[in-house]
């Protein structure tokens, strides 16, 4: 596979990113098992305290997620507390992504067509293999968009026609340049912040508004990030 490059906008010291649109001491998210065996979702999640209910299938009270790093972990039953971002932190893999890594429009993309139900070749059924297989699918392309394993490393290639591909394939095809509704919940042990744990997704509708608590300051240099896709 070739390269792609994905654009990211300059990051000046001082500027203000990643707004975050709850107090992260308040909003927490509690995570169960739910399909999928790669280690990553689809999880079910419950919150409490978060401005606007997210988006969900309806099958349960809360909503599905999915993993956005994949080195970085989180355990069933526990209640983490949350900042509602745009970005992830320490994401990429080792060394990709820098403090902070912004979700791809292609990740947000078909994370927001699984959460309204309409992900093309998802199977939606509530029991059976073809859930947990879909949910494998799904998560493997965001681990891969967002630089966490190679596609060889996934067990697909780019053009096989696998349920991964087509994922992949639809999001190439259909995806805009932004990403919507759809945030990143990065998570902590801690209401100080200091046990950072798995970040994953998250989808408002309407988006809670960012006046609604403070902003997250985080001064850094101008960056630039140039994703190499590796198949």
């Amino acid at each position: 596979m070739g390269f792609r490059t994905k654009s990211i906008f300059s990051l000046v010291v001082g500027l203000l990113i990643l707004p975050a649109v709850t107090r992260a001491d308040l909003a927490t998210v509690t995570l169960q098992n739910s399909f999928g065996t790669t280690g990553g979702g689809e999880f079910r999640a419950t919150t409490s305290n978060f401005p606007v209910a997210p988006v969900g299938l309806g099958e349960f009270p809360g909503f599905e997620t999915f993993c956005v790093e994949k080195n970085e972990y989180i355990s069933f039953g526990t209640v983490y507390h949350v900042e509602i971002n745009t970005a992830a932190i320490n994401g990429g893999g080792p060394g990709a992504g820098g403090p902070v890594d912004p979700l791809d429009p292609l990740t947000a993309y078909l994370y927001s067509n699984f959460a309204q139900g309409t992900l093309t070749g998802y199977d939606y059924a509530n029991t059976g293999v073809g859930r947990v297989t879909s949910a494998n699918a799904l998560q493997r392309v965001i681990w891969f968009l967002e630089d966490e394993e190679t596609t060889a490393q996934g067990g697909w290639s780019i053009g096989d026609n696998s349920l991964m591909d087509q994922f992949y394939q639809d999001a190439l095809a259909n995806a805009s340049n932004d990403i919507g509704s759809v945030r990143i919940l990065n998570m902590w042990g801690d209401a100080a912040h200091t046990q950072q744990a798995q970040d994953q997704l998250v989808m408002f509708t309407p988006i809670p508004a960012p006046g609604a608590a403070a902003l997250a300051v985080c001064g850094l240099s101008a960056i630039g990030w140039v994703r190499r896709r590796l198949a």
